[in-house]
């Protein structure tokens, strides 16, 4: 397999149709088939969705997944409590102690399916695999073959 990765022109191209409602790219990344489509969030608000082989699975967003299909998705790493609260513990129990404690001091991971846009999801997408192909739409000419079968039954 040849490692190939998106030119400009095609990273601009594909990013103009992911701009828009329920645009839709699909690409082979390592040996995978992602799709990415704009889908409606809250309100008018659109976010960027990320399918790997036409689907997602939940436990693919765990931190210690060993899905491949995790590395296709946006890392996402929060603090377990927020800064306002820490600085409110470290008040009440000490600087060193906060410091030293897991929790206080700790995060956790999590990966998520959706992006603010296609352009991130393409960058990050070239970023983490080897080779990142676009796959042509072939639906008109499978159109035409569906077609005459549909013919054929009602004839």
């Amino acid at each position: 397999m040849s490692a190939s990765k998106l030119t400009k022109e095609q990273k601009d191209a594909l990013a103009a149709e992911l701009a828009m409602p329920w645009g839709r790219v699909a690409l082979r990344c390592d040996g995978y088939e992602v799709s990415l489509v704009v889908e409606r969030d809250k309100g008018l608000t659109y976010r960027v969705m990320t399918y790997v082989n036409g689907f997602f699975k939940g436990a693919w967003t765990k931190p210690k997944s060993e899905a491949p299909e995790s590395k296709f998705l946006r890392k996402s790493v929060r603090p377990n409590c927020s800064p306002a609260k820490r600085k409110q513990m470290e008040k009440a129990l000490g600087k060193r102690y906060v410091q030293k404690d897991p929790y206080f001091s700790g995060s956790w991971t999590i990966y998520l399916p959706d992006w603010s846009s296609g352009k991130a999801a393409l960058s990050h997408l070239c970023r983490v695999c080897e080779s990142v192909e676009v796959i042509e739409k072939t639906a008109a000419s499978d159109l035409g073959t569906v077609g005459a079968a549909i013919d054929d039954v009602f004839e």
